[in-house]
């Protein structure tokens, strides 16, 4: 689509309203082309990092160590959730204090680790009488996190 602009007409006399039409014209005229330069500009065919974990690294097989220690005084039960890249063979487990669990994952592994405290588990890994097994940071009631992650 061509917009064609006109200039309106302006009579040169020294008077205050023809020099605010000159100046309103000067800054229309500008706020135009930058408006132009910015759509030019525009991302349109841009893509999200996060679409892209297939392209970051073309060494994806490599194994990356993922160490997870616990520095508290009681016990934790980490949550792991994998986005992109292969994922560490556990997405959550108990840590006692002081201890550590190291896990490989793929180098163009994306995902998040974080601490669930205050938890009650069963023997087939969820919460008792069902619902949150932990008091923070509970991923779904089981010891093993599963999470759905829309790219958008």
């Amino acid at each position: 689509m061509t917009t064609r602009l006109t200039r309106p007409t302006i009579h040169l006399s020294a008077t205050r309203t023809t020099l605010f039409r000159q100046g309103a014209y000067a800054s229309i005229m500008k706020f135009l082309l930058l408006s132009l330069a910015l759509a030019l500009l525009s991302p349109a065919n841009a893509e999200h990092h996060m679409k892209k974990h297939g392209q970051l690294h073309p060494r994806a097989t490599t194994n990356t160590p993922l160490v997870v220690t616990n520095h508290c005084g009681e016990t934790i039960y980490p949550g792991i959730v994998t986005q992109a890249g292969t994922g560490p063979s556990s997405s959550g487990f108990q840590l006692p204090p002081g201890s550590q669990k190291s896990q490989t994952v793929s180098s163009d592994w994306q995902g998040r680790v974080w601490g669930r405290s205050n938890c009650s588990f069963n023997s087939q890994g969820t919460a008792q009488g069902g619902g949150v097994a932990c008091q923070t940071g509970d991923c779904g009631g089981t010891i093993a996190c599963q999470a759905t992650v829309r790219l958008t």
